[in-house]
């Protein structure tokens, strides 16, 4: 079975208040014309039409807030297809700084339908060429994790619990990547409350 890693983009819009880092570009000005515009010709009136039923929209659904601890927080969503959660944080430190990114989020998700426990995934916050490699470094540890649009994860269960052991005990966790356009960036992490933080989560998505 094929690894649910890709959240939905709603926990990315509950998760944006965390990417402090993040920049929003400006809205460029609409050149003014030199010359005044002609007149429009006069166009026939169109036959009137049946209007059609507006189209029903669907519930909007947000993740729930379960707890914060310390740098990272905890959430719950449910829905008809079983309840997921994840504890996620934002990075304390982003290089180069100048770089335009979208968020860029550290999850760890419990899948509860699918039986997908503390699934480690990283957003990054750009596009990144196909099986590219991020390198996650924590503990004196290093970890590759593999790239799938603009997310990394790991793709042995293996790996994956090490990685997470190697969170446990604390420090910065630092992970390197390449967008697709080939800059190189370099994300701190900041492990305080993180065990908690999973221990939460296993609570909430036994």
């Amino acid at each position: 079975m094929r690894r649910r890693l890709l959240l939905p983009a709603l926990f990315a819009m509950a998760l944006a208040p965390l990417a402090k880092a993040q920049e929003i570009t400006p809205p460029q000005a609409v050149p003014q014309p030199t010359q005044p515009p002609r007149p429009a010709a006069p166009k026939p009136k169109p036959k009137p039409v049946a209007k059609k039923p507006a189209p029903t929209t669907a519930p909007e659904v947000k993740a729930h807030l379960l707890e914060r601890v310390k740098d990272w927080t905890v959430f719950i969503f449910d829905s008809s297809e079983g309840r997921v959660c994840f504890a996620a944080s934002a990075p304390t430190d982003m290089q180069p700084k100048t770089v335009k990114r979208t968020p860029v989020i550290f999850y760890v998700t419990t899948w509860q339908k699918a039986g997908v426990h503390n699934e480690v995934s990283v957003r990054q916050g750009y596009a990144m060429k196909a099986n590219a490699v991020a390198t996650v470094t924590v503990g004196g540890q290093s970890f590759a994790l593999t790239a799938e649009d603009d997310k990394v994860y790991a793709k042995d269960p293996a790996d994956e619990r090490k990685l997470l052991a190697a969170m446990s005990g604390g420090g910065p966790l630092i992970v390197k990547a390449t967008s697709a356009k080939g800059t190189a960036t370099v994300d701190q992490y900041s492990l305080d409350g993180v065990s908690l933080a999973v221990q939460k989560l296993q609570e909430a998505c036994p």
